[in-house]
C-alpha cells in the first residue's frame, strides 16, 4: 500500500478479491487578514473524516476491475467571536443555502490492465488504468463568491463531492524484490471533469504523482516502513465561466508509513505532512494573505475476503 494507497501496488489473478478500506483524517489549521465588509482577523479548523471502501477484482490474470466509494464528514470550527459570512461552525452533513449536504462523495470505478505482475519473486508491477469518477449529490449549488447587490451573502466552500462526472486514467511501475529496499516505485494518476455540473461549476483538473520506497523491518510483526512523496498539481477552477480564486495549487505531501501484518490482511498507519509550495486554501476569498497548517493521518486495510 505505497503511500496509504489501497489500489496501488498490487494486482489480482482471475477470480481473486481484495477488500480494501482506506480512513484520510485532515486538520487544517487556517487564519487569514481581514475582508471587506469584515474589519477582523479570521481563524479557524477544518476537520475532515473519510471512508473509502474498495474491492479490487480479477476478471482475469490480465485485467482488474477497481471500484471504491467515498463516505465522511467535513467540519468547520470558527475560532472567532465575531459573525461572519465567511466561515461558521458547521459540517458538510448539513443543508446551506448554497449547499446540498450529506455523507456520500464520489465514486470510482477503473478498469485496468496488468502490463506485468510479478507474484512472490522479483520483478516488476506494471498497471495501467482508465475509468470514471461518479458524482453524489452532495455538493456547493451557488457560486461561494458571487456577490448579491454588491455584498456577500452567507456561503459555504466545502462540501463531499464537486458534483461533476469525471475521467480518470493512471499507470503504476513498482519494483519487488527479497533485499531492502523490498518495493520501490510510483504512480501517476490524471483527473479531469467531463464538463460543469448542473449549477455550473467546473472543477479544476487533478494530476497526482506518488513515489514510494518500502524498507522490510524484519521485526516480530513482519512489518515495514514506507517512505513516501506525493506531488498534486490542481488547475484552475471556475464558476460560470469565471477564476475561482485560490483554486489551482501545487502541493507536495511528504508521508511516513508503517505496515504489518494482521492475522487477516495488511494494515498501514501513516502521517502526511501536505505542503502548498503555489496556491493556498481554498475556502478564502481572493488574495489576500492567509496562513495554512495542514496534518494527515492515513489508516489504510487491505485483505482477502477469506
Amino acid at each position: 500500500m505505497p503511500g496509504g494507497n489501497t489500489d496501488k501496488g498490487l494486482g489480482a489473478k482471475k477470480n481473486e478479491i481484495y477488500l480494501s478500506l482506506q480512513n484520510s483524517t485532515q486538520y487544517i489549521d487556517w487564519w487569514h487578514e481581514p475582508v471587506p465588509g469584515e474589519d477582523f482577523e479570521h481563524e479557524g479548523s477544518l476537520f475532515s473524516f473519510i471512508l473509502r471502501p474498495g474491492i479490487i477484482y480479477g476478471l482475469n490474470n490480465k485485467i482488474n476491475i477497481y471500484a471504491n466509494t467515498t463516505l465522511g464528514i467535513r467540519t468547520m470550527d470558527w475560532f472567532g467571536s465575531n459573525h461572519s459570512v465567511h466561515h461558521r461552525d458547521e459540517d458538510s452533513n448539513q443543508d446551506f443555502r448554497n449547499a446540498n449536504g450529506g455523507m456520500l462523495g464520489d465514486s470510482k470505478v477503473i478498469m485496468r490492465y496488468l502490463l506485468r505482475n510479478t507474484g512472490a519473486g522479483d520483478g516488476y508491477r506494471i498497471i495501467i488504468g482508465g475509468g470514471i469518477v461518479i458524482p453524489s449529490k452532495n455538493t456547493i449549488t451557488i457560486n461561494p463568491f458571487l456577490k448579491t447587490d454588491g455584498e456577500y451573502p452567507p456561503h459555504r466552500h466545502f462540501s463531499m463531492s464537486n458534483g461533476t462526472y469525471n475521467y480518470t486514467s493512471d499507470i503504476q511501475v513498482y519494483y519487488k524484490r527479497s533485499a531492502n529496499p523490498v518495493f520501490y516505485g510510483g504512480s501517476l494518476s490524471i483527473e479531469r471533469p467531463f464538463g460543469e455540473n448542473e449549477y455550473l461549476y467546473l472543477p479544476p483538473t487533478k494530476i497526482d504523482a506518488v513515489f514510494s520506497t518500502i524498507y522490510k523491518r524484519f521485526d516480530s510483526l513482519d512489518g515495514s516502513i514506507d517512505l513516501s512523496i506525493g506531488v498534486q498539481t490542481l488547475s484552475q477552477a471556475y464558476w460560470d465561466n469565471e477564476p475561482s480564486p485560490n483554486s489551482d495549487a501545487l502541493v507536495v505531501t511528504p508521508s511516513f508509513s508503517y505496515l504489518f501484518n494482521l492475522k487477516k490482511g495488511a494494515l498501514s498507519i501513516g502521517i502526511q505532512k501536505p505542503f502548498f509550495i503555489k496556491g493556498s486554501f481554498s475556502g478564502n476569498e481572493g488574495d489576500i494573505e492567509q496562513r495554512v497548517k495542514v496534518w494527515q493521518l492515513v489508516l489504510s486495510y487491505r485483505s482477502l475476503p477469506i
